[in-house]
Formats: structure tokens, C-alpha cells, sequence
């Protein structure tokens, strides 16, 4: 805490954050005064259309001066925001217009524009109370005596020499503390005001990268199926000419061997020939798609690749079920590489394969006592299986010291899809194995504890400010109302919206059914934190009328309505309406 003082209290940066906040009550009555007064004249002036222009002015106005708020918070704060706006077409004035509406930067920089008024106005009148009370008492001294009836300092009147040097130390301790605490308040309006002006996710740009991950799937789901094809066009084509070429040649063989036996000795080694190209020819159908995993499963085709190796191989574990087509075949030709790096390269003198479902995810561990030294990167086959694995969002692991062999370890996720789906527009959520969601959590409950931290100095320094000004007011309950709201608002969305996880999609595997019940309990929640905050609005009113009970009922009609829009009856019968 000491260290972060200090540091805070030499860090030039505060001091700019400390005067942003005292330009944001100053430029946050500017902004709402111009947006307020322009959008009513242009609304209440659009019947007679020229409203309509005024309007279409304003739309512009608010975007130059969100981009002058960016200016101003990297200058004093050294935030730099990028301007989140999409380009606009080349096109026509009114294109640009739709451009620019249809822009969710356009209404997020109106939201801020509005919003700093009383956020800024707050800003500025705690800083300027902290700031205020500590130069005073710190400065007292030198002053109290050109006030006639003396000086009221909080509790303190201070008419006397005595009374304003005791005075000083309390000056110092409140800027030491106020100084760092307020520059902890503008970081948290600099991170607020990076929320609403920059740029999120893009919603477009969000549905291509979907897009792509889909024609992913796509592309090897395609490949594997030509794969299968060529094998079977081969093995019923190509294959059985060369086979009825052999029987052919071997019958010409016996009925030439009764006469010339240089005829013979040709015909022999033609079919010699055609056996060796037929051979070839069946190893080529193999390694494009063996029919034996598509016809007997994983398991016999782990065991024909052990048995034909150079190498001994134990396969010591085999998945006994049929597995879907794409896991099977990226299990099996991840077996297949490495087997054949450990004929060609590994000089080992045994294998092991194992490939057995765990959890939610097959694991394929194939090992060997040979010389080690295989890399992912290092120009082999392994990097092909990486992308294999990686387009089935699994992960291929290689451990190979030299002289200690190689061990290649890849998971490869057995829920499908690899995501919960998007819905209403809503952005779609990873599906992690547990150890990942774990990490997650455990990174944006860090984060959230600065964050709440953050907000609780904020709220001690309001109260301390209060408390040293006019505490027979209640104005403090105000500030702390909107930042417990805030504080509320982040702890659920980390502790009430944890990491989807694939075990969470319990045995029917339905991952509709798991983002409708991650939707509802965020919804749920939110609601519930917006009620409260409500009923203490109430409260701090001096209760009365229960007026909160409107926004209540609405809530709850609201949230009935959402859940039976997600029900799924009502989505089994929209997937079956034509």
C-alpha cells in the first residue's frame, strides 16, 4: 500500500488523470447541454422537416466531439483510444448516413456524451472537495486571518495560529491519500470511458470469423469424404485391373513355360512387376483413407498400423466405441505419422500407442525409447498433424529430449460444437475443458478484485470527504448507491457468468440447451442487482409511495417472457415451422 502511494504520488500521470477529471464536469455540461438542446429542436422541428437536417447534424456533431474526448484523454491521461468507427463507403451521402447509424460506435458515443454530465459532474466535485479540504488545511496558515469570523474547516472553526498548524497535518494526510486515491478514480473513468469509446468486438467482423471457423470444418470434413472416394475408386478401379493383369500374366506364364523359357521368364517378371504395383497401390489407397477404419473402427486400425511397423508397437489402449468419423481419422493418421517418423528417424527399438477417451476429450499418446529430438516446428509431419488437430480446436503436445525419445501427446475434443453457439445476436462462448475454464476464472477474478478494490477506495474517499465536510447531509449515499451498483454489476459478470465448460453440457449434450441456461441466470441476475439498486433509490429518497414496484413487475413480466421465448418447445416448434 505504501509503495503504491509513493508511486502514485510521483507518477505524472496522476496528476493528468486528476485533470481530466475536473474537465470532465466542465466538458460534460457543454456535451449535454449541446446534444439535449439539438436532438429536442430537432426532433420537435422534423414535421416540418427541417428538423431533419438538424438531426442529421447533430448525428455528426456527437462523433467529432467523442474524437475530441479521445484527443483529451490521451493527451492528459496517455490513453490512447483508437476511433472505433467502420469506414464509410464511397458511395452516395445518404449510404454514408445508413453507414454511419447503423455503426454501434455512433450510439455508443452518444451513451458517453450523455452519461458524462453527471458521472463528470461527480468527477469533478469529489476532486475538486479532496483536493480542496487538503490545500486548505494545508495552507491555512497563511490565510486564516484575513477571515474576519475565522474559517470553518468541517467540524473546525479556525480563528487562531494554534488551531491552523494543527490543522496542517490533516492537510498532508488527505492529499497523500487523496492524490493517490483520486488518480485511482480517473483510471477508473479512463477505463469506463475506453468501454464506451473504443472499439469492442465488431458484431460483423465477429460473424466472419464464425464464418471461417464453419468453412473450416467444412473444408476437412470435404477432404476427408475426396479422400474416401479416391480410396474406393482405387481399390474397386485401378486395383482390380491390376489384380485380373497378374492372374492374367501368371496363367500366361505356365502355358509359355511349356515352350520358350525366355518368353516365360518375361511374362514371370511382368507379373512380378504388376504385384509390386499393386502393392504400391494398396499402400497408397491406405495412406489416403484406409478402409479399415471406416469399415472395423479406431481400434482395428490402430492395430493394423502396429502390425505393419518395423517397429514393435504395444497398443496398450483403444477406444472400444465408434467415435465421430472426424475424431477417428484425426486419432488415427496422428498414429500413423508418428509411427512412421519412429520407423524412419527415431531408431528406437519399441513403441507405444495409447488412445482412450477422457472426459470430454480423446487423448492419442504415442511413444518411443528411440534418440529423441523432435520438433514441432522442425520441418516434419508433425506440424501438418498440429494443423489437423488444431482445425478440430484440440492441441498436440511433443516431448523428445535427446537420447530420452519421444513422447506426442494430442487432445482432441470429443463434444461437438467446439462453441455455444450464437443467439439474437449475441456473441458465441468457447466451450473449455475444465483445467482451461479454471485458468479463466482464476485470471478474471483477478481482475475483478482490482477492479472492486478500485471502487472501494473510491467509496472510502467519498465517505472521508463527506465526512469532513457536511456530514448532517445525506448526499453521500448518492455516489455510493451508483458505485455499488457498478461493483455489483462486474461481480456477476465474472462470479455469476463463469467460463462455459463442455462438462456442462451434461449427457444430451445439447449446447442450445446450456447457452439458454447461461442466458437466463445472466439475465436473472442482472435484473435482480437492478431491482435492488431501485429500492435503495428508494430509500435514500425518504421511502414513501413503493414506486420501485412498477419497474419490479416489469422485470419480472420481462424475464417470464424471455424464458419462454427460450423455451424449447417454442424452439423445436420455429425449427419445424416452414
Amino acid at each position: 500500500m505504501v509503495a503504491w502511494v509513493r508511486r502514485e504520488l510521483v507518477n505524472p500521470r496522476t496528476y493528468g488523470r486528476i485533470g481530466y477529471l475536473l474537465l470532465a464536469g466542465c466538458l460534460g455540461t457543454l456535451e449535454f447541454t449541446f446534444l439535449v438542446t439539438g436532438i429536442a429542436v430537432g426532433v420537435v422541428l422534423a414535421v416540418t422537416l427541417i428538423g431533419i437536417p438538424i438531426l442529421i447534424g447533430c448525428v455528426y456533431a456527437w462523433g467529432g466531439l467523442a474524437e475530441g474526448e479521445r484527443r483529451i484523454i490521451h493527451a492528459l491521461t496517455g490513453t490512447e483510444i483508437p476511433n472505433p468507427y467502420r469506414p464509410l463507403p464511397a458511395a452516395g451521402w445518404w449510404l454514408r448516413l445508413r453507414a454511419r447509424l447503423g455503426d454501434p460506435a455512433t450510439w455508443k458515443d452518444l451513451t458517453f456524451l450523455l452519461l458524462q454530465f453527471p458521472f463528470g459532474l461527480v468527477s469533478f466535485i469529489v476532486t475538486c472537495v479532496v483536493l480542496g479540504i487538503g490545500l486548505q488545511a494545508l495552507t491555512l496558515p497563511a490565510w486564516y486571518w484575513a477571515v474576519p469570523d475565522g474559517v470553518n474547516v468541517g467540524p473546525f472553526s479556525v480563528d487562531q495560529l494554534g488551531v491552523a498548524l494543527a490543522l496542517v497535518p490533516l492537510g498532508v494526510v488527505v492529499l497523500l491519500l487523496g492524490i493517490p486515491a483520486l488518480g485511482a478514480l480517473g483510471r477508473l473513468y479512463v477505463g469506463y470511458a475506453e468501454v464506451l469509446l473504443g472499439s469492442n468486438t465488431d458484431p460483423a467482423l465477429t460473424a466472419e470469423v464464425s464464418d471461417l471457423r464453419d468453412a473450416r470444418s467444412r473444408i476437412i470434413e470435404a477432404a476427408d469424404a475426396e479422400r474416401r472416394r479416391i480410396e474406393r475408386d482405387l481399390h474397386d478401379g485401378a486395383q482390380q485391373r491390376l489384380v485380373a493383369l497378374a492372374l492374367t500374366l501368371r496363367m500366361a506364364e505356365k502355358r509359355a513355360a511349356a515352350g520358350d523359357a525366355a518368353s516365360a521368364e518375361l511374362v514371370r517378371q511382368a507379373g512380378d512387376e504388376a504385384g509390386l504395383a499393386l502393392k504400391d497401390l494398396r499402400d497408397l489407397a491406405r495412406g489416403i483413407h484406409p478402409a479399415i477404419l471406416t469399415n472395423r473402427g479406431l481400434a482395428a486400425a490402430l492395430q493394423d498400423l502396429a502390425a505393419r511397423s518395423s517397429v514393435p508397437v504395444d497398443v496398450i489402449a483403444a477406444p472400444a466405441a465408434r467415435l465421430a468419423a472426424q475424431v477417428e481419422a484425426a486419432a488415427y493418421f496422428v498414429v500413423s505419422e508418428c509411427l512412421a517418423n519412429v520407423d524412419k528417424h527415431a531408431q528406437a527399438s519399441s513403441a507405444t500407442v495409447s488412445v482412450e477417451p477422457v472426459g470430454q476429450q480423446l487423448v492419442v499418446c504415442v511413444a518411443d525409447d528411440g534418440v529423441g529430438g523432435a520438433e514441432l516446428d522442425g520441418g516434419s509431419g508433425l506440424q501438418g498433424l498440429e494443423d489437423r488437430v488444431g482445425a478440430l480446436d484440440g492441441t498436440i503436445e511433443v516431448e523428445s529430449a535427446p537420447g530420452e525419445g519421444t513422447t506426442v501427446r494430442a487432445m482432441i475434443p470429443l463434444a461437438e460444437p467446439a462453441e455455444l453457439p450464437a443467439m439474437r445476436g449475441l456473441r458465441a462462448e468457447p466451450l473449455l475443458s475444465d483445467s482451461d475454464a479454471e485458468l479463466v476464472q482464476d485470471r478474471r477474478v483477478a481482475a475483478l478484485r482490482m477492479r472492486v478494490s478500485m471502487l472501494g477506495v473510491i467509496s472510502a474517499v467519498v465517505v472521508a470527504v463527506w465526512a469532513l465536510t457536511s456530514s448532517s447531509s445525506d448526499w453521500v449515499v448518492w455516489p455510493l448507491l451508483g458505485l455499488g451498483l457498478a461493483a455489483a454489476m462486474q461481480v456477476w459478470s465474472v462470479l455469476g457468468r463463469p467460463p462455459a465448460r463442455r462438462s456442462d453440457l451434461g449427457g444430451d449434450g445439447n449446447v442450445r440447451a446450456l447457452r439458454r441456461r447461461r442466458t437466463l441466470r445472466d439475465s436473472a441476475g442482472k435484473l435482480a442487482i437492478v431491482n435492488v439498486f431501485l429500492i435503495g433509490v428508494w430509500m435514500a429518497a425518504g421511502a414513501g409511495y413503493f414506486w420501485p414496484v412498477w419497474p419490479m413487475l416489469g422485470s419480472g413480466v420481462l424475464f417470464a417472457l424471455k424464458a419462454m421465448h427460450r423455451s424449447q418447445s417454442w424452439l423445436e416448434r420455429m425449427e419445424g415451422a416452414p
